[in-house]
């Protein structure tokens, strides 16, 4: 939204080690990765930007609440639009 791969880029790292050290899935792990796929975007990485929507389309499969669900789907395929 700023432009500013190199934070976006810190924070997702951040955000996705957190989860993965811990133990979280569902929504949070999956929003991990679609801020790694977005912060990829708007630093010209396409294809690790698509690498992180798969891996978030893959996470978000074990989201329980289809209302979650359906939201991170609804934001991963705005980052697939970025990309297109």
């Amino acid at each position: 939204m700023l432009n500013r791969a190199g934070p976006a880029l810190h924070h997702a790292r951040r955000c996705l080690e957190i989860c993965v050290a811990n133990g979280i899935g569902d929504f949070d792990l999956a929003f991990a990765y679609e801020a790694l796929a977005r912060a990829h975007a708007v630093a010209g990485g396409t294809d690790q930007s698509r690498k992180y929507v798969r891996l978030g389309e893959e996470a978000a499969g074990q989201i329980r609440d289809e209302g979650n669900y359906r939201y991170v789907l609804g934001e991963l395929d705005d980052v697939s639009v970025m990309l297109a």
